[in-house]
């Protein structure tokens, strides 16, 4: 069995899911499987996926319409049968050959630890074309994590790895109907179960979201309601609340 179990989900983006997958390929970590939700691609994703099973150990779920991205992350995260999770969005890429071997080690020197990420290379598209790119960092050491956790998400989807068990435990990834922040909902619930880091290298490039502004509200609407979920495990509930509601009217 794998002791990592990289989890991608892909939708319709099989130029960017090439890339994806051969920066799995480059990783110097080889114990692992890819563990791939295709929700309903309409393109030639499932050919992509033949031709890459053929050189790693990947196991494919097939939904034949979609199923959103909280249930595909949900069913990946039960599919996996490592010890770790990685995740890996179908249009990131690592960056870092080394990511999942210096994660590992970090677990092995860290037991209490349920959750690793990293610094992120920020990369800025208009249409094809990428028109910007910026490192962006996030607080490092758990107590600072802590101190931060209900401002922001200090962890950047595809650069992070936890424990399965740890997941699993905290409940997964939970469809509550919104549909947004589903990670932040998990990395603040595993923090309550354990220790919690981010490398200050840059892991992963990690391709900017567009958000509509209807769709960016309900990200933050999502987010108020996470804080006031956790308001008695992390410091600053009063001040991000008066925050978010600013960032909400002002939206």
């Amino acid at each position: 069995m794998s002791q990592v179990s990289i989890n991608i989900l892909t939708k319709d983006r099989s130029g960017l899911l090439k890339k994806a997958l051969d920066s799995v390929l480059a990783q110097t970590f080889k114990d692992y499987e890819v563990i791939v939700v295709n929700d309903g691609s309409g393109d030639n994703t499932a050919a992509i996926l033949d031709e890459y099973a053929k050189k790693m150990p990947l196991i494919v779920i097939m939904h034949q319409a979609s199923r959103g991205i909280i249930n595909s992350r949900q069913e990946a995260l039960r599919a996996s049968r490592g010890k770790y999770i990685a995740l890996l969005d179908d249009d990131d890429e690592w960056l870092d050959k080394d990511k999942l071997q210096k994660q590992i080690d970090w677990f092995k020197q860290n037991p209490d630890g349920v959750l690793v990420g990293s610094a992120v290379q920020y990369d800025i598209y208009h249409l094809s074309f990428k028109t910007g790119s910026r490192v962006i960092r996030r607080a490092e050491t758990d107590a600072q994590i802590r101190q931060t956790m209900l401002l922001r998400n200090n962890f950047f989807t595809s650069t992070v790895m936890f424990k399965k068990a740890a997941a699993l435990l905290a409940g997964g990834f939970i469809d509550d109907g919104i549909g947004a922040a589903e990670d932040y909902d998990l990395w603040l619930r595993l923090g309550k179960l354990g220790q919690m880091a981010n490398f200050k290298g840059v892991f992963t490039a990690y391709r900017a979201p567009v958000y509509t502004k209807d769709r960016f509200r309900l990200f933050l609407q999502k987010q108020l309601s996470l804080i006031k979920r956790n308001k008695n495990d992390y410091p600053f509930y009063w001040v991000t609340v008066i925050i978010l509601r600013i960032r909400i009217l002002l939206t």
